[in-house]
């Protein structure tokens, strides 16, 4: 039996990781699609793009100098976990139960990719010149993996709880 789902009203918290989703989704289709076909263009007639440039100059260096495995793990990114984004989005909005494992499964492979990602900015040849400015632009992500595990943890995180009846 599924358990019934509790109105995104009855759940604010959850508006955070459909805001979180939403972040994702806008810099894929503005910024990592681009990214992926072109390196960024400090004279670029897009004022996004051209901010994403002065941005990496400053604060990430390696997203500027885009090596090849960074190309396609962003390309990777744009196409593909954008959707998982969207599903995301739907699922904590909509409050989903069966979309906990799919979600889980999404969150697992979020985590292996942040995790190379977040080494290479560290610990690479190009490290993070000032990791507060870093983790302003990518720390979102990393919160939403643990706020997202934080609110799967349970088997039906979007069932309404049974209250107990007055007498």
């Amino acid at each position: 039996k599924m358990a019934a789902s509790s109105s995104i009203l009855r759940r604010p918290y959850d508006l955070i990781l459909v805001l979180l989703f939403t972040y994702y989704l806008w810099s894929c289709v503005f910024i990592e699609r681009h990214y992926c076909e072109a390196p960024l263009d400090p004279n670029s007639e897009n004022s996004l793009l051209r901010a994403t440039f002065e941005y990496s100059e400053k604060y990430n260096p390696l997203f500027l100098q885009r090596p090849e495995w960074l190309r396609v793990a962003t390309c990777i990114s744009a196409y593909v976990l954008s959707v998982g984004y969207i599903l995301g989005g739907i699922t904590f909005l909509l409050g989903l139960n069966e979309m906990r494992v799919p979600l889980l499964m999404f969150v697992s492979f979020k985590i292996y990719a942040i995790t190379i990602y977040y080494y290479m900015e560290f610990f690479g040849d190009l490290p993070v010149p000032n990791i507060p400015m870093f983790l302003a632009a990518d720390g979102p992500y990393l919160l939403g993996i643990i706020f997202m595990l934080f609110r799967l943890r349970s088997p039906q995180p979007f069932a309404v709880a049974d209250r107990p009846k007055k007498q």
